[in-house]
């Protein structure tokens, strides 16, 4: 059942106030609810919007303002002064390498000392009679070693290879022969390994250039020249700048005989002198290239290259030609006529080398012997 006006009160359409308020009470009644209600209003669609932005602000590329009062614009201000960055902490430096490593294998012990060669006169050189091949020291120009072999078949194992780089005919100049090769070039020749030379002549740095290119190509020496090898370092011990001449000698037997000894040693010395002597090599190139006519060239030449002698290296020409002239008194060995050379062309030859071979302590002229 509804509740309902009472019929008495429906007809009565008076409109009565409560007791005690007038009609201003009551119209500023109505204008407060009026004003309550707008605000009412207001507050609801703001909240409304406020919600539609919330959802649709991902969708139009909108962010929200950032929370918190609203910053107060001031004016420019100028950029404040660079601070210099905090100087960061050293870092502890590398570690020093230091040798020896820790890890590296002990230090060899100091062998014995390396004994010098004998340092010989050539008349004592020449008495000298080895049991095996000897390293000997030359007084008059102590930058000269002889090697002092006891025969001729041992100078030749321990020499020959390194007279085909040098010097030989038709042998080759860039590398080392097998000895293989070294038999079929004596073969070709006619030669004996023993009569290859009877003495040698090496300046220090061809000996050094032998063994280096030895090396490079993986040559295998035999004894007899690493023998040789360990006597170049101990005259590079003795004598360590500068250039130095290493010669050869055998000990008297067979076809060498003790004139044929002191022949070889005094020819030998003339080539270690003209190796350790600039100031005399280079006289005697001049004498070969200026003072010497064509065909004394051609006589020397000719004679040399019987003796199996590379005749288109000047220097060696030159070498030879003063060795000969000056340094090999014994006539089996050398007359001016195997040069095609009389007698007095040899000796005014003789006269022009010593006009500048000549110096205190160098004994040039073979008289004085």
């Amino acid at each position: 059942m509804k509740l309902g006006r009472r019929p008495a009160e429906a007809a009565d359409d008076t409109i009565r106030l409560p007791p005690g308020m007038d009609f201003l009470t009551m119209r500023r009644r109505r204008r407060r609810n009026s004003a309550l209600g707008w605000a009412g209003a207001t507050v609801a669609l703001a909240a409304v919007l406020g919600a539609v932005v919330y959802v649709a602000a991902p969708h139009l590329g909108l962010q929200p303002a950032p929370a918190g009062p609203r910053a107060v614009p001031l004016a420019a201000a100028p950029p404040p002064a660079a601070v210099a960055d905090a100087p960061r902490p050293a870092e502890p430096p590398p570690p020093v390498l230091r040798l020896p490593l820790d890890h590296a294998p002990p230090p060899r012990a100091p062998g014995p000392p390396r004994a010098a060669p004998p340092l010989l006169r050539e008349a004592e050189i020449a008495a000298h009679r080895p049991q095996r091949p000897t390293l000997l020291r030359l007084v008059e120009n102590p930058r000269i070693f002889v090697l002092d072999f006891p025969d001729l078949a041992s100078q030749g194992t321990a020499l020959n290879r390194i007279a085909a780089l040098v010097e030989k005919a038709a042998t080759p100049r860039d590398r080392v022969l097998t000895e293989a090769e070294l038999a079929a070039v004596l073969a070709r020749s006619g030669e004996r390994a023993e009569t290859f030379y009877y003495g040698h002549d090496y300046r220090g740095s061809d000996l050094a250039r032998f063994f280096a290119l030895a090396a490079r190509d993986r040559i295998a020496l035999n004894a007899s020249e690493n023998w040789v090898a360990e006597q170049l370092a101990a005259a590079r011990h003795a004598e360590p700048s500068g250039e130095i001449a290493v010669i050869s000698i055998v000990a008297p037997g067979g076809e060498v005989d003790e004139a044929a000894r002191r022949t070889t040693l005094r020819h030998e010395i003339g080539h270690g002198h003209d190796f350790t002597l600039p100031f005399y090599a280079a006289h005697v190139r001049r004498v070969w290239g200026e003072r010497l006519a064509d065909s004394e060239r051609a006589g020397f030449r000719a004679f040399l290259a019987r003796e199996g002698y590379d005749t288109r290296n000047a220097d060696l020409m030159a070498g030879e030609m003063q060795a000969y002239l000056l340094f090999t008194p014994d006539a089996r060995f050398f007359n001016p006529r195997l040069a095609n050379l009389t007698e007095a062309q040899a000796d005014n030859l003789r006269a022009m080398l010593l006009e500048g071979g000549t110096f205190q302590g160098l004994p040039l002229d073979p008289a004085d012997r």
